[in-house]
């Protein structure tokens, strides 16, 4: 219709109404444009709104496995000093020294010498919906954090992924055998090694927590009581396999927002 009228004023040379044409088609381009630029955005809002419900659910699994890492740290330098100690003695003669209770979850046919929780790190949400854009309408300095977040995770992911092997190579540990000196030192170097990169685990591990509790998480008060019910099943469970050494998890995101709760009840 616009078009017809066009031509059909610029054959008369109607010049007034070829302009009031040209406005109109430019303006209702425009409107048309904006309406969709509106719609687009909303459409991301609503995405950005689903794609960070989804996180919450990360943040918190992340924090538990941070949280963990740091509730079996004694344990661990326990073990390892004990471990070491025995590698220094002399002789050829060696007492296994499994650490493994029945209760561990994956039952292998060896028995391991060590035992270390192994959990999921990261997010693949956040990894694909920042690949899609999804994240741009966010808040700059909530997506920095969130970001640096995923990064420290990704860390702790390769340093689990890379003591899990090293802990494998020294099942030989768990049994009764004789090792030859040389053996026993290079037993002693490849624990020495997983002990840097258990302490370096640990020390990410509180910069992990320290990042979520500044994030902080949106509990749902279904959530907060689950969350409760089953920290006290994994503090007590742990305590089973692990002994005195381990120190109980305390989730201190999780009281406040308790607290909070309480304050805002009427």
């Amino acid at each position: 219709m616009i078009l017809r009228s066009v031509i059909r004023h610029f054959k008369k040379q109607e010049w007034t109404a070829i302009f009031l044409d040209f406005i109109i088609v430019v303006v209702g381009v425009g409107v048309a444009m904006a309406g969709q630029q509106w719609l687009n955005e909303r459409q991301q809002r609503e995405q950005l709104g689903f794609a960070e419900k989804a996180l919450q659910g990360d943040l918190v699994s992340n924090y538990f496995s941070a949280k963990e890492r740091l509730a079996v740290a004694n344990c661990r330098k326990q073990a390892y000093q004990a471990i070491a100690e025995k590698l220094l003695e002399p002789g050829e003669i060696w007492t296994g020294m499994p650490r493994v209770t029945t209760q561990k979850v994956l039952k292998t046919a060896l028995p391991d010498l060590l035992r270390s929780p192994s959990r999921t790190w990261g997010s693949r949400i956040w990894q694909a919906e920042l690949a899609r854009g999804t994240f741009e309408l966010m808040d700059e300095d909530k997506r920095d954090q969130l970001d640096g977040l995923f990064m420290q995770t990704q860390h702790a992911k390769d340093l689990q992924t890379s003591i899990y092997d090293l802990q494998g190579r020294l099942k030989t540990l768990a049994v009764t055998t004789t090792i030859a000196p040389s053996d026993r030192l290079r037993y002693y170097d490849m624990l020495g090694e997983i002990d840097s990169k258990s302490s370096f685990l640990e020390l990410i591990a509180g910069q992990i927590i320290k990042s979520i509790e500044t994030i902080g998480i949106n509990w749902s008060t279904e959530d907060k009581q689950q969350l409760t019910e089953i920290l006290a099943k994994q503090n007590e469970s742990a305590k089973t396999v692990y002994g005195n050494c381990y120190a109980p998890m305390i989730w201190p995101i999780l009281k406040e927002a308790l607290i909070n709760k309480k304050e805002t009840t009427p």
